[in-house]
């Protein structure tokens, strides 16, 4: 228990500043702060086993931040309330002409990666992540399963994490899909 104890009181402010910097707002990042830390008690007897305990944490909070900003590709209120609060940090550049920059070059990035889909995988994509339409709904439209949209859907985000730069940041990336929603 010691062990967990010591954890909570270096990472806490650490793993909230994460996504209160990622997701700007504070009742969120409360929650998904807790939400690592539910699932480090979860993994409490393999803790001692991992070897980079810094990395496998930052890793959990950027797929948390992922989760939560795909889940609002789908949610239109939630994407509101996450896009509002992305255009007001002033992390992400201090002018106008700055956010509109970084907004254009991630665009251009995005933009350029989608081309290089084949048309199905680009089509499906684009319908889910820009549209948010339902596996379903999409599946409904083009005549296709929904296993076989849920397999274009798979092999476009793989194709797109393939064909972007590792150092591109992708909850920024994530974002600038969501802005051209």
């Amino acid at each position: 228990m010691m062990e967990l104890e010591n954890i909570f009181y270096t990472y806490r402010d650490k793993i909230f500043g994460f996504f209160v910097k990622n997701l700007s707002d504070q009742d969120l990042a409360k929650d998904l702060t807790q939400e690592v830390f539910f699932q480090l008690c979860k993994k409490q007897d393999q803790l001692h086993s991992i070897e980079n305990l810094n990395s496998y944490i930052y890793l959990m909070c950027r797929n948390l931040a992922i989760n939560h900003i795909n889940k609002a590709s789908h949610e239109k209120k939630y994407k509101e309330r996450i896009m509002h609060a992305w255009n007001d940090l002033p992390i992400r550049g201090k002018s106008d002409i700055e956010k509109k920059i970084n907004a254009d070059y991630y665009h251009t990035i995005l933009e350029n990666s989608l081309n290089q889909l084949p048309p199905q995988q680009r089509l499906i994509f684009t319908l889910s992540k820009k549209e948010g339409l339902s596996n379903k709904l999409i599946a409904q439209q083009l005549g296709l399963s929904t296993s076989t949209v849920k397999n274009h859907l798979y092999q476009a985000v793989k194709n797109l994490k393939s064909s972007i730069n590792p150092n591109i940041d992708y909850i920024v990336l994530i974002m600038s899909l969501l802005a051209l929603a």
